[in-house]
């Protein structure tokens, strides 16, 4: 008997507006399967039009990876066009939008316009199940990895082991963006986050899609993770374990310096991690919703089974 085709995987990079936010569209031979809507009205309408030009079949679902408002805001426009389509994400994802979504659906149309963020995104129905299969795909089933940590907590990663894809969500930035770590409270959400980078290149995989890319460049397993491992380790060296805690204007030319070839969205990353970390700058203080600060090791990696939290 020969084996059925393989899963297509194809991306969709966000405007700069929308922080260059990356949604993929997973095509089977019968129906099709969207991970993390865009922040952006406008952008959610070109990823509808991706969808149509690269498939026929029917979408069936649309899933979030975690709770930020720029994987899952504009949701509407692709349920809209799709509206067989369920949406979901697992239950510590719903948990997470639910704890800070009434702040965040006032917080960003005045930011932004009601033309361009809702102002009622839909929230993901809750999924229990740790892999889906598409129909006529049988042979190809995609893993739901997770809770992980990744730029906030309580992350889902997306394998596809037969095609050796995984969609990573913000646990992954792409070599051409700063990444957001204004959530790195404590050394073990960065520890914690560190681990899950092991996990992805334990997986071995031959695409790694990243939560945010800018557009004109292209996805690099192997560049996009050594990129991340430098700013978590610059991060460790200059934040979580610096013996003087610098200023704002030192942290950001710090990282502004160290990753030249990152010139977009300058003023949202670097302005907020100088900001939350350097001496005299403004907290981010939606972190409170989550408790980051009170996770502790026991519970970020709780799957490591007969090594429990010890240090």
């Amino acid at each position: 008997m020969a084996s059925s085709p393989e899963l297509q995987t194809y991306t969709h990079v966000s405007s700069e507006k929308g922080l260059s936010s990356v949604t993929t569209l997973i095509v089977g031979q019968k129906a099709a399967v969207v991970i993390d809507p865009p922040f952006l009205i406008p952008d959610a309408r070109d990823v509808v039009s991706m969808i149509k030009d690269k498939t026929s079949n029917p979408v069936v679902a649309v899933f979030v990876t975690h709770h930020h408002p720029d994987h899952y805001f504009s949701a509407n426009p692709i349920l809209e066009a799709f509206p067989e389509a369920k949406f979901y994400a697992h239950p510590y994802v719903r948990d997470g939008i639910d704890r800070e979504y009434d702040e965040k659906v006032v917080y960003w149309p005045k930011v932004f316009g009601e033309e361009n963020v809702p102002t009622n995104p839909r929230k993901p129905d809750v999924y229990n199940y740790s892999f889906f299969i598409l129909p006529g795909d049988e042979a190809s089933p995609v893993a739901l990895l997770g809770p992980v940590q990744g730029d906030s907590i309580d992350h889902t990663l997306f394998w596809l082991p037969r095609e050796r894809v995984v969609v990573t969500g913000d646990a992954v930035y792409a070599r051409s963006t700063h990444a957001w770590v204004e959530e790195i409270e404590t050394a073990d959400i960065l520890h914690a986050w560190n681990l899950t980078l092991l996990l992805i290149e334990s997986l071995n995989p031959a695409k790694i899609i990243a939560g945010h890319i800018e557009q004109g460049w292209e996805f690099d397993a192997k560049k996009d993770m050594e990129h991340m491992h430098k700013y978590l380790d610059l991060f460790e060296q200059k934040i979580t374990n610096a013996r003087k805690k610098p200023t704002v204007e030192e942290l950001f030319e710090t990282f502004k310096t160290a990753f030249p070839e990152c010139v977009k969205n300058l003023d949202f990353f670097l302005g907020h991690l100088s900001n939350n970390f350097g001496e005299g700058g403004k907290v981010w203080e939606e972190n409170r919703h989550h408790n980051v600060a009170g996770r502790k090791r026991d519970t970020l990696e709780g799957f490591l089974l007969g090594m429990g939290a010890s240090k």
